[in-house]
């Protein structure tokens, strides 16, 4: 399981939310109080676009031991912008620079994605689904088999057919489908985030408390991020029910957003 992090609007304000990713990465209360380790260690990473640039960079070490690259991140958060954020704690896949997220992938079909999960997955059940070849993606993470699925599933990434593309794995999910995604053409930028958790696990206290996602909307703002944020930061979190999708059109021109909810 991972701690993740996407924002949309006024990059000063995501410097808290950053602050908080750093020490839930570092010490998961949520995580200890079902007998693991504390932390989020197995490397992290961001992808920061704005109407000027766009910046990505992923690293194998844990981001509470990466000063350098937490403070790259937060001399981007300038202007108006949107914020992938990852932290990883294995469960699939080796640990190195490869399955460090977010991911990033290009489509014949004229756009671009980026993209970061939290949970586990039925790895060899995607590979089925999409095609592929099991022996070429062994040490792949199932969280990159997703993005790989999602390639090859996308023709456009109009509203129902994303929704229907990440409806159709939810029988493939061990424990949660907590994604966010960043849809890119020349013309046209969409956000959408997912936060979904398996029957069991959301039946036992601990697990969901861990598991779920929080939202927060203020001015000029909207984020939504791991449960563990709430014990670092003051901003005013929500919870989101289990199920829910957000599909989120960005004009980074015209520095506004619109967000739309959905249930998976």
């Amino acid at each position: 399981m991972c701690r993740v992090l996407f924002a949309v609007g006024n990059g000063e304000a995501m410097k808290d939310l950053v602050d908080a990713l750093v020490k839930s990465s570092e010490n998961d209360l949520y995580k200890v109080a079902l007998g693991k380790s504390p932390s989020h260690k197995d490397g992290w990473g961001f992808f920061w676009m704005s109407k000027d640039k766009a910046e990505h960079y992923k690293t194998i070490k844990p981001i509470f031991e990466d000063k350098e690259g937490v403070e790259k991140l937060l001399d981007s958060l300038k202007g108006f912008g949107v914020l992938l954020a990852h932290t990883r704690a294995a469960s699939q896949g080796s640990v190195n620079l490869f399955n460090a997220q977010p991911f990033s992938y290009s489509s014949p079909k004229g756009f671009t994605f980026w993209f970061y999960h939290n949970g586990d997955l039925r790895k060899d059940e995607l590979i089925k689904m999409a095609g592929f070849e099991e022996e070429e993606l062994k040490d792949a993470s199932d969280s990159y088999v997703f993005g790989l699925y999602l390639l090859s599933k996308l023709s456009s990434f109009e509203e129902s057919e994303v929704l229907n593309a990440f409806k159709v794995v939810l029988p493939a999910v061990n424990t949660t489908l907590n994604t966010g995604t960043l849809l890119i053409t020349p013309e046209e930028i969409r956000g959408f985030v997912t936060a979904y958790m398996v029957e069991k696990r959301e039946k036992d206290p601990l697990y969901r408390r861990y598991s779920r996602l929080l939202k927060v909307e203020e001015k000029g703002l909207f984020a939504i991020v791991s449960s563990t944020f709430e014990l670092y930061s003051s901003l005013p979190f929500e919870e989101i029910p289990n199920g829910r999708a957000f599909y989120t059109t960005i004009d980074l021109k015209g520095e506004k957003f619109e967000v739309r909810e959905l249930t998976l």
